[in-house]
């Protein structure tokens, strides 16, 4: 359940935020919050700084600005003097080497010695950082943990792991499920990665909502998704056990406050028909040349994806789900079909279930029971704001559930359903 929580001051929002600004200047406030009729010569009156101040530690072109933005009060302070100490290369020295060595990245190795190949000289002197440096963030960047895969390289322990990456070998432990503290070169280990993120914009609703809507003419039941908000997470939800699972069930199983059903699979053995990304690993793939897919700080596309097994498919994303046809492209309703998809059943009238985006960061997850062709479902996508969609598996495997019940049941049983947590707080991982 979400409440909307409002203060019980009499102050006008503008006063408000300019005593916010005025009382947290004595804690050195870094940042202040837009609101509704500001403009950059105004924040500047109130917080002491000059426009082009503002436009330099925000990154601005222009003074454009809008309500709910949080704008820095000044630049990020340069970082203090890098800790380092002297290391002379020896024989058979590789950057790679000292790396596993120091526990400092090559990629650090580089940056302080500006170095950009893997060429080294005996009796060259390199500078090598004590810690492990921080990642360069640009204006209107953040910087955001997230857990991606890496290979034990030859001589690195779990300590040396823990360096590098910045945390600890109990952290290491927990994120592999490992119970002993040894490591083989070769093995394959989730560690954290500290990258350079977009700041994400204020949310506009809450982090997940369920509707009802007639539009032209058609019942549908929808979820809406603003992944503005950190905490929400969409990912694949397999059902316990080897067979498929109703929507409900799933629903049940996994704890999403809302779900809705995936994309196709083979009806004896219940394997989806295309890629599936869940928590940065690639669980099942094939020929399905469409998806959604979203990185681990909740930008999301619809892409014409992969359609390989390749190491290199869905680099970055946390959450991949394989699904097509696409029906709407730009708000363009596609009239002409991807030749993997040659069932005369998906192209007939059935009950539909599609995903669809308006921008990156604003998910439908749409359900109906009315039996559409794909161009009529996509007319109900566009009518909905979408403006790129793709078909979910319609027919007696659309559904939809809130929270533990299906407001609209699958008749059968799916593969897998698409869940959505509002409230997600664990770890975020990147293929």
């Amino acid at each position: 359940m979400f409440r909307t929580f409002r203060s019980p001051s009499v102050l006008g929002p503008r006063l408000l935020a300019a005593l916010a600004v005025s009382v947290l200047g004595g804690a050195q406030a870094q940042t202040v919050t837009v609101q509704a009729g500001d403009t950059l010569w105004s924040i500047a009156q109130r917080s002491g700084v000059s426009v082009a101040q503002l436009r330099a530690a925000n990154g601005l072109s222009s003074d454009a600005i809008r309500a709910g933005q949080v704008l820095r009060l000044k630049a990020p302070a340069a970082p203090s003097a890098l800790a380092v100490y002297p290391y002379t290369v020896r024989p058979g020295d590789t950057l790679a080497g000292i790396s596993r060595r120091t526990g400092i990245s090559v990629a650090d190795l580089r940056r302080v010695n500006a170095v950009s190949g893997d060429l080294l000289v005996v009796g060259q002197r390199l500078q090598v950082p004590a810690r492990p440096l921080p990642p360069q963030v640009a204006a209107g960047q953040t910087v955001k943990v997230v857990y991606g895969y890496e290979t034990v390289q030859p001589g690195q322990t779990l300590r040396t792991l823990a360096a590098q990456y910045r945390t600890t070998p109990a952290d290491l432990l927990a994120a592999n499920y490992l119970r002993s503290g040894e490591v083989y070169a070769g093995q394959r280990l989730r560690v954290p990665k500290r990258i350079p993120v977009p700041l994400p914009p204020q949310p506009v609703a809450p982090p997940v909502s369920l509707h009802s809507r007639t539009l032209l003419g058609v019942p549908v039941r929808m979820v809406r998704v603003d992944l503005r908000h950190p905490g929400v997470l969409v990912s694949p939800v397999l059902p316990q056990g080897s067979r498929g699972a109703r929507v409900g069930t799933l629903a049940r199983q996994s704890g999403a406050d809302a779900l809705i059903n995936g994309s196709y699979f083979h009806p004896q053995t219940y394997a989806p028909a295309g890629d599936l990304v869940r928590s940065g690993q690639l669980i099942s793939w094939g020929r399905i040349p469409a998806a959604l897919a979203i990185t681990p700080d909740n930008r999301a596309v619809i892409t014409g994806g992969s359609g390989t097994t390749s190491a290199q498919a869905w680099r970055g994303m946390e959450t991949v789900i394989a699904s097509g046809p696409r029906i709407l492209v730009g708000g363009q309703i596609r009239q002409s079909y991807d030749a993997a998809f040659r069932d005369p059943a998906v192209f007939g009238r059935a009950a539909r279930s599609a995903v669809g985006l308006s921008g990156n960061r604003d998910l439908f997850l749409v359900s109906t029971q009315a039996k559409l062709t794909p161009a009529e479902m996509a007319k109900v996508m566009r009518q909905l704001g979408a403006q790129n969609a793709l078909l979910l598996d319609g027919g007696s495997s659309a559904g939809l559930a809130w929270g533990n019940r299906a407001v609209i049941e699958s008749v059968r049983s799916v593969a897998f359903g698409i869940g959505v947590y509002g409230n997600y707080s664990g770890r975020r991982y990147m293929r």
